[in-house]
C-alpha cells in the first residue's frame, strides 16, 4: 500500500522506526524511475538497485546507503552531479522531513506520466477493452487542499503547528503548508494563536504535557466558510469559553470539539460536539451541494472532487430503475444521480456520515425517493441490490477495496452497470479481476489528480456485463 497522501490521512502515534546509521562512502549511480510508494528507484554503478527518497528520474550523482532491509535497500542522493530535466524546485522548505508530498521536486508532467504508468501496470489485461480517458489534472498544484489536520505541540515554550514525520511521533513544524489553501493556513494559525494565550497544554509535549492534540478544518473555497475542530483527549469547560474567540476567526462558520484519547490511529475520530456556530458545512461541489459535519469524510481537493462527480455522471446510464450507492459517505454520488433513478439507496457504515446523508436527502429537492441505510456494505449488499439491467451500483470503497461479500452480492444479483470510484489502482485491479470472473468488463477509466506531488491517483471506472 502506498503511503498516505498527506500526514493527516493516517496520523499514527507509534514508536519511531529504528534506522541504520549512514555509511560514509558514496557510490556513483542514477535515478531511473519513480516508485509507487512515493520515493524513486535508483541504480548504482555496482548494479545494485536502491530506493531513493527525493530522487527524480534522470538524476545522476553520488549515493550513500542509509538502510538495508529484507526486501529493499535505501540510499540518499548525497550529491547531484547532473540534475534531471524533470527536476524542479520544491515549494515546501520541509519536504524532506514531512514526507507528505514526496514528489514536489518532480515536474508535474512527469508526475502524471508516472501515475498513469502505475495505473496501467496495475490493471494489466483488465484494460484490454477499456478506454482510458485523459487525466483530470489539478489546476493549482499548490494551495489546493481544502481539508487539513495539523498537530499542536509546545516546543521550546512556543505552541507550534505541524505534521508527524513519517513513522515517528516527531513534530515537523509546517506553518503555512504549501499545499493547503491559504484560508486554511490563516485560520489554523489564528486558532493556534488563540490557544497559545491560554494555560492549556498539548499532548505529549516534552515540557508541557496536556490534552490538546490537533486542529482540523474543512473549507468550501467557493464561499470561504469552514468548520474548525479542536481534537483533544478529554473535554474541559475552558474550551466552551474559548469558542467565541475561535468563532471570530475569519472564515470559521462553526467550532467543534472532537474527543479522542486513543494512543494510535486516525486523530479525527471519536466523539464530537459543537461548541458554537454551524453544525455542518455546506459544500458546493458543482453538480450537487451537500452538508457535512466535523467528522465526515470529504475529498481534500475541492475542484477535483467536483470533477469526480462529473465523471460519475458522464459514465452512468441516463436512466435506471434503481441506484445502489454502497459506500455512500454523505451521499455525494447517489444524490447527484437522483434525477436518473426511480429509487436510490445509500448505504453507509459511519454513523456521522449517515446522519449527514439523511440530512442531505431530506434537504435536497427531488430526493423523496432516496433511502439511507446505516450499516456495513458487506452485510447489507445482498439485501439492497435488486439486480437486472436497469440497476446501477456505485462502489466507492476505502483504499483496501471492496469486501468479498460485496463482490459476491454483485456477482449474484448481476446489476447492469457498475461505477467504481477508487483511490488505489492495486485494489481496483484485484476487484476488477474478481468482477471479470463474474462477467463484468472494464469499459472506461477516468483518472483524476486529487493529490498533486504524490503517487496517488483517483480513478472512476465503468464496468458492464458482457
Amino acid at each position: 500500500m502506498a503511503p498516505p497522501a498527506h500526514p493527516e490521512e493516517a496520523v499514527s502515534e507509534t514508536a519511531p522506526t529504528p534506522s541504520t546509521p549512514r555509511a560514509a562512502s558514496t557510490t556513483p549511480g542514477r535515478v531511473v524511475a519513480l516508485h509507487p510508494d512515493g520515493d524513486a528507484r535508483g541504480e548504482l554503478a555496482t548494479g545494485e538497485l536502491v530506493r531513493v527518497p527525493g530522487g527524480v528520474p534522470g538524476d545522476v550523482g553520488a549515493f550513500t546507503i542509509t538502510h538495508r532491509g529484507k526486501n529493499a535497500t535505501w540510499a540518499r542522493l548525497a550529491e547531484v552531479t547532473t540534475p534531471s530535466p524533470d527536476r524542479v524546485a520544491a515549494p515546501c522548505p520541509v519536504v524532506a522531513e514531512c514526507g507528505g508530498c514526496p514528489w514536489q521536486m518532480v515536474a508535474p508532467a512527469a508526475q502524471r506520466e508516472a501515475r498513469l504508468a502505475f495505473l496501467r501496470e496495475g490493471l494489466g489485461d483488465a484494460l484490454a477493452e477499456a478506454t482510458v480517458h485523459p487525466t483530470v489534472t489539478s489546476q493549482a498544484p499548490g494551495g489546493y487542499r481544502t481539508r487539513a489536520l495539523m498537530v499542536l505541540r509546545h516546543v521550546g515554550g512556543a505552541l507550534r503547528l505541524g505534521f508527524y514525520a513519517p513513522r515517528t511521533n516527531d513534530l515537523v513544524p509546517a506553518e503555512g503548508c504549501a499545499v493547503q489553501h491559504p484560508r486554511l493556513n490563516a485560520a489554523l494559525a489564528a486558532a493556534r494563536d488563540v490557544l497559545a494565550k491560554t494555560d492549556l497544554a498539548t499532548w505529549r509535549s516534552e515540557d508541557r504535557p496536556g490534552h490538546i492534540r490537533a486542529l482540523a478544518m474543512k473549507l468550501d473555497p467557493t464561499t470561504g466558510d469552514g468548520l474548525l475542530t479542536l481534537v483533544v483527549t478529554r473535554d474541559d469547560p475552558r474550551f466552551d469559553r474559548l469558542a467565541p474567540l475561535l468563532q471570530a476567526i475569519p472564515g470559521v462558520a462553526g467550532v467543534h470539539l472532537c474527543r479522542n484519547d486513543a494512543p494510535a490511529g486516525p486523530l479525527l475520530s471519536g466523539a464530537a460536539r459543537r461548541l458554537s456556530g454551524a453544525s455542518r458545512l455546506t459544500l458546493h461541489l458543482g453538480a450537487v451541494t451537500v452538508q457535512v459535519g466535523p467528522l465526515a469524510f470529504v475529498q481534500t481537493h475541492h475542484a477535483v472532487a467536483a470533477a469526480m462527480i462529473d465523471a460519475v455522471l458522464e459514465l452512468a446510464p441516463a436512466a435506471v430503475a434503481h441506484v445502489a450507492d454502497l459506500y455512500a459517505g454523505v451521499g455525494v454520488f447517489g444524490l447527484a444521480l437522483r434525477d436518473r433513478a426511480g429509487a436510490v439507496t445509500l448505504v453507509e457504515a459511519s454513523p456521522d456520515a449517515t446522519r449527514d446523508a439523511r440530512a442531505n436527502a431530506s434537504r435536497l429537492p427531488g430526493a423523496a425517493h432516496v433511502k439511507v441505510v446505516e450499516g456495513d456494505a458487506a452485510a447489507l449488499a445482498a439485501g439492497v441490490l435488486r439486480g437486472g439491467a436497469d440497476e446501477l451500483v456505485v462502489l466507492d470503497p476505502p483504499r483496501a477495496g471492496c469486501r468479498p461479500e460485496v463482490l459476491a452480492a454483485v456477482a449474484a444479483k448481476r446489476p447492469g452497470t457498475l461505477i467504481y470510484a477508487s483511490c488505489s489502482p492495486r485494489s481496483l485491479a484485484r476487484d476488477a479481476a474478481a468482477l471479470n470472473e463474474a462477467g463484468y468488463v472494464l469499459r472506461d477509466l477516468v483518472p483524476l489528480e486529487m493529490f498533486p506531488h504524490t503517487p496517488h491517483l483517483e480513478v472512476v471506472a465503468k464496468l458492464t456485463l458482457r
